[in-house]
C-alpha cells in the first residue's frame, strides 16, 4: 500500500472529517506524517496544546506511555471537548517497553471520567488505541 493510501486509510479509520478542530498528543514517529494530506481540510490541528482552554475540540488524538499520564490529563482533555467530541487514547504496548498501560485500564480511565469506547485500530503493532466519546445518559 502506497504512502497516500496508508494516510487516506487512517484518517478514514479515526473518523477525521472536513471541518474538523483536531489536537494530537505525544504522538508516536510517523503517526503526524500520515495526516498532512488532511490538514488543508481541517479548521485547525495542533500538536499541542495548553489544556483548559475551553477549546471545543472536535477529535483530541491522546498517546501515553504510563498510566498516571492518561489519569491525570483525560480530566482535563475532557475539558477541551466538544459535547459531540471523540477522544482517541493509544498506549504502547508492555512489550515495547515496561509499561503499566493496558487496553482494561485506559478503558477503566475512560469510563471513569464519562466516556464511552466506540471503536478500536491499531496504529502501527507496538501502538493499539480506542475511541472514546461521551456516555449517553439514559432517562
Amino acid at each position: 500500500m502506497s504512502d497516500a493510501a496508508k494516510s487516506k486509510e487512517l484518517v478514514r479509520k479515526l473518523g477525521i472529517r472536513k471541518g474538523f478542530s483536531l489536537v494530537v498528543m505525544n504522538p508516536p514517529y510517523g503517526f503526524v506524517q500520515q495526516l498532512v494530506d488532511v490538514r488543508e481540510r481541517l479548521r485547525s490541528m495542533q500538536t499541542d496544546i495548553k489544556m483548559n482552554e475551553g477549546l471545543s475540540l472536535d477529535m483530541i488524538i491522546y498517546f501515553s506511555r504510563s498510566r498516571k499520564g492518561i489519569e491525570e490529563n483525560f480530566p482535563r482533555l475532557m475539558e477541551d471537548l466538544a459535547p459531540d467530541g471523540a477522544v482517541w487514547v493509544g498506549w504502547l504496548k508492555p512489550k515495547t517497553l515496561k509499561t503499566d498501560l493496558n487496553e482494561k485500564t485506559v478503558r477503566a480511565i475512560a469510563e471513569k471520567n464519562g466516556m464511552t469506547d466506540v471503536d478500536r485500530l491499531d496504529f502501527s503493532d507496538d501502538w493499539p488505541m480506542i475511541k472514546f466519546a461521551r456516555a449517553k445518559v439514559r432517562r
